[in-house]
């Protein structure tokens, strides 16, 4: 009887929720952050549980009144049985609808497109057209040019667009070094239509930067456009691998730029930039203004009307003395906004290349917005995360001619060149500084970075109102997703709580994981953890003397992901939906998956440990390219860039045939085996257990299943489990089998087995692969972890999840007791988070300071109340 009445209430929990509807399943969808107020373009991810939908199922789109809105629908993940795990879907959103929600439908079920736009590809011999009703792009398959020509509602606004970098080849001039300079261009190599659906079509573009004078090419890149049904945007996803050498190749400028045909007088073509805080600064080409007033049959009003983007008279239409002023008032050629640092921009403009830049305006925070065009048509560019990703730079040359150039830098000229080189040519020691630092591995070839776009043709200048409404709206960037409730429960990403304050221990627990996420929300913007290869991470440990994070501090400066400080933003924002939270992770995702982990050269697949520099710990591991960071981006928005770097890493592990991870604390000689690889169980096995679950469960790929499999049964065959040997074991990448030869008595605990990433992983690997061998070592490691880690390695490091694990599993309430003690405890938080604030001029600026905080125990103690509050809840 409790049974029946555990599932009836179940059942009615489910239907408030909006999980069940009349054809099946069904959710709401909302917006994270501010709803858009005009038609947007959306790609999101919908999870279901085993079984809720076939291979070829899909969902339709609704609006509150019950309007349906046509949708692309296909399949990102499989459960084991075929069955859809993570589905994309696709549309544009009218901007009037509110009440989003999703249903369930047969394969054959599409919503009534009564417009009957549809997105549409075409091949030609040498090119690729595609349509959307509202704009026309015209792709060529090779030559210098990612875009032909561009048309909005059949009139072209834009011409060819190109990728753009220049470089030096020493970082200054001085002394002996004379600077050589160095022109690229980006050439296209393969261009592939990635989808095309009723709505959506993604094209994809790869080559590289190629200079024709010396013949060579570098910086392999792939940019991707996306194209939705009805609409003008199309989004441009541009990412690029460094592969130069850090010592020779500087860059000084990284761009792209957009022709923009003008047809009009100079006085009707009009350049914009939003600046900060819904500012415009916005001119004409020829500003109507001089000593005299433009007039025309006596109206004066000229100038205004020509500010706010109206048509002013031809040349003709004007008597000789008003053709006299329009002869000799200045004409500007060129306009650049330069955003150098995260807190300071400047607006200049010149009337010729060979003049100066004369000063116009400066400001703090731009949102990355230009528009060049006239009144018969222009082109806007937004580029994503502008100031966060100083040094950037918005530019208009040639804005008198017939074609003008709007140049968008993701590394602005203005700027000093990138310098790649880490940041001393010493090694300051690991005991000392924490400092891994190995010969011939601080190095940034392979490494790379993402920039997002978002294109607007139009086919008016609309004024300084439309400029800021869309500038808003690009920076803004909401996304529409399932529900918190929804996504908890389909077990989403696997096992976590939503927010719940129902006694006075729960609510204590809610507020120390806000005290946390308050503090570093505020933290990223008071120590400016901005910039072009910074962005997105996060500082590792505080220094209470200095006042200020140890940035210059070996490890303890970037976290590169350390104790999975990704999947705490992630598991914080699924929980609440806080939309700073989701800007926060995403930029960690872009971060941390770009710049911190190889995707060419010798460490390929393998990522790089806490450091000064991102990329200069020796420390080459999987755990830090691991596909569970990407996952959540990846199957929340569909983005095809995340796919993109989880596909690198489905094979990372044959990289141990030359890399071994403990050839230095626990080196071969010492601990010598016959097998062709050595690993750790964690973190080693469990993230390319990640890798290939994730490989798994998106191709259905059943080789990858089986290395998992070989590898559980072969670690539950060890004497001793998970605690086997000194710590390294055994593997053959060809098998995935583990092994061990040493002494059977041996055993250790380590605590780096769960904390970076792996216990979320088998949390949901376990709901794919059921084996009961598996499943008794894993119960018997997290309920004997800790007291095995105090008794035979005397390292009590707390893994309080695993005793959450153990206590969850057996029902045991002491053990339950335990777990939540050990939390409030042994991690400090059953005391005031207390945070202070430090004046000038002790520092350079107010900041509040937490001294004891650290992102370790911050996101450790996060995930673990996260599990806590859902399995074991007090």
């Amino acid at each position: 009887m409790k049974n029946l009445i555990s599932i009836l209430c179940m059942g009615l929990s489910m239907l408030s929720m909006g999980l069940y509807g009349k054809n099946g399943v069904s959710g709401d969808l909302r917006w994270v952050g501010t709803r858009p107020s005009t038609d947007c373009p959306v790609s999101l991810g919908i999870p279901f549980l085993k079984g809720e939908l076939e291979a070829d199922g899909r969902v339709v789109l609704k609006d509150g009144g019950g309007s349906g809105i046509p949708s692309d629908c296909w399949p990102l993940a499989y459960w084991p049985d075929g069955s859809i795990k993570w589905l994309g879907v696709a549309a544009v959103i009218p901007g009037e609808a509110e009440g989003i929600r999703f249903e369930t439908a047969g394969k054959k079920h599409k919503t009534e497109n009564r417009s009957g736009v549809k997105v549409r590809v075409d091949e030609a011999g040498s090119f690729f057209r595609v349509s959307t009703g509202k704009v026309e792009a015209y792709i060529p398959k090779r030559g210098s040019c990612l875009l032909d020509s561009l048309r909005c509602e059949g009139r072209t606004v834009g011409g060819q667009a190109a990728l753009l970098c220049s470089t030096q080849d020493h970082p200054s001039a001085g002394g002996e070094a004379v600077l050589h300079f160095t022109d690229y261009r980006g050439q296209v190599e393969r261009v592939t239509v990635e989808r095309a659906g009723d709505v959506r079509a993604l094209v994809r573009i790869e080559g590289r930067y190629a200079n024709d004078a010396t013949g060579r090419k570098w910086l392999p890149f792939t940019v991707r456009f996306y194209f939705y049904a009805g609409s003008e945007q199309i989004k441009m996803v541009h990412s690029f691998v460094f592969d130069g050498d850090m010592d020779r190749d500087f860059i000084r400028s990284l761009g792209i730029r957009f022709e923009v045909p003008m047809r009009e007088e100079v006085y009707n073509r009009h350049v914009a930039f939003a600046t900060a805080d819904g500012g415009v600064w916005a001119e004409p080409v020829q500003p109507l203004n001089g000593r005299r007033i433009l007039t025309l049959d006596g109206d004066k009003g000229w100038q205004g009307r020509q500010m706010r983007g109206e048509r002013i008279p031809a040349y003709e239409k004007f008597d000789a003395k008003n053709r006299h002023l329009l002869d000799h008032w200045a004409v500007w050629n060129g306009f650049r906004l330069s955003q150098t640092t995260a807190d300071a921009f400047s607006i200049r403009k010149r009337t010729h290349a060979d003049r100066p830049w004369i000063g116009t305006f400066s400001g703090t925070r731009a949102p990355g917005y230009v528009f060049a065009g006239d009144v018969s048509g222009g082109l806007g560019v937004a580029l994503k995360d502008f100031w966060q990703s100083y040094p950037t730079a918005l530019q208009v040359d040639n804005a008198t001619a017939r074609n003008a150039h709007l140049t968008v830098w993701m590394w602005s000229p203005d700027a000093e060149p990138m310098d790649l080189r880490h940041y001393d040519d010493v090694a300051h020691d690991l005991e000392a500084s924490y400092e891994d630092v190995q010969e011939g591995m601080s190095t940034p070839h392979g490494v790379a970075r993402t920039h997002t776009l978002t294109l607007v043709p139009s086919v008016a200048y609309g004024g300084k109102e439309t400029v800021a409404r869309t500038a808003a709206m690009l920076a803004e960037d909401a996304p529409l997703l399932c529900t918190p409730e929804y996504l908890h429960a389909k077990h989403a990403f696997g096992v976590w709580s939503l927010p719940d304050r129902s006694n006075p221990k729960r609510a204590r627990v809610e507020d120390r994981l806000e005290d946390y996420l308050d503090y570093y929300v505020k933290a990223v913007d008071q120590h400016r953890w901005y910039g072009f290869w910074n962005y997105g991470d996060f500082m590792h440990t505080y220094d209470s003397v200095r006042h200020t994070w140890r940035y210059d501090v070996g490890g303890y400066a970037w976290d590169n992901t350390e104790l999975a400080s990704n999947m705490w933003l992630w598991y914080s924002f699924l929980r609440t939906g806080r939309a700073d939270l989701w800007r926060m992770a995403v930029a960690m995702s872009r971060h941390t998956t770009e710049c911190d982990v190889y995707h060419l050269g010798p460490f390929a697949g393998l990522g790089s440990r806490h450091n000064v520099s991102h990329w200069g710990c020796g420390a080459k591991e999987a755990r830090i390219s691991q596909a569970a960071w990407n996952r959540f981006y990846y199957y929340l928005t569909t983005d095809e860039r995340s796919g993109d770097l989880m596909t690198e890493v489905r094979d990372a592990e044959q990289k141990l045939y030359d890399i071994d991870p403990m050839r230095l604390a626990l080196p071969r000689e010492k601990y010598p085996c016959t097998a062709p690889a050595r690993l750790r169980v964690g973190p080693d096995w469990l993230a390319y257990v990640g890798n290939w679950m994730t490989e798994w469960e998106r191709t259905g790929n059943t080789t990858y299943r089986d290395n998992i499999i070989a590898g559980m049964k072969s670690i539950a065959a060890l004497p001793h489990g998970i605690f086997t040997g000194p710590g390294v074991l055994g593997f053959d990448p060809a098998t995935g089998v583990l092994s061990y030869e040493g002494d059977p008595d041996l055993q250790r605990t380590e605590h780096l087995i769960t904390i970076m990433g792996g216990f979320q992983v088998m949390n949901e690997l376990m709901e794919m692969i059921d084996l009961p061998e598996w499943n008794r070592t894993w119960l018997t490691f997290a309920r004997e972890y800790k007291e095995k880690a105090r008794t035979i390695t005397h390292n009590p490091f707390p893994v309080t999840r695993l005793t959450a694990y153990a206590a969850a599993k057996t029902g045991n309430r002491e053990l339950a007791a335990e777990a939540w003690d050990e939390l409030g405890h042994v991690w400090h938080n059953d005391k005031p988070f207390t945070v202070r604030r430090v004046e000038v001029p002790e520092v350079p600026a107010p900041v509040d300071e937490n001294p004891v905080v650290c992102t370790n125990d911050a996101a450790t103690w996060s995930l673990a109340a996260i599990y806590m509050q859902e399995v074991i809840p007090e």
